[in-house]
């Protein structure tokens, strides 16, 4: 998926190295990509990747859907887009997607992804 996305200069959301209050915003990513936190966009798309400079999503976030069906997590409908405009670039993530993770296992690997962004805290 990383060679697919084509744009060098992002860093996943639970990155939290750029700035110092990052943690906690990596945390709000962490549960927003469980679902248990809005979205950080509109239309309940889910940022994934954002800019490794500042974080911002200004700077364009590639972000997508994600919903719960049944005993799975989906993402589906991977876009690049900012916080500025409405508009989310699909054409160049149209071959991407849609992963379905098993839900269990899903929320288990975020659980641990909290727990080692905080351990130490």
């Amino acid at each position: 998926m990383w060679e697919k996305l084509n744009k060098p200069d992002i860093v996943s959301v639970l990155c939290f190295e750029y700035a110092a209050s990052a943690l906690d915003e990596s945390l709000r990513a962490a549960n927003r990509l469980l679902l248990t936190e809005m979205a950080d966009h509109p239309n309940d798309r889910r940022s994934l990747f954002i800019c490794s400079e500042c974080g911002d999503l200004g700077c364009g976030a590639i972000s997508c859907v994600i919903v719960r069906d049944g005993d799975a997590i989906v993402w589906k409908e991977f876009g690049l887009q900012n916080n500025y405009e409405e508009n989310v670039e699909r054409s160049r993530y149209a071959g991407i997607g849609p992963f379905i993770f098993d839900a269990a296992s899903y929320e288990r690997a975020f659980l641990r992804a909290i727990h080692s962004l905080t351990d130490g805290l």
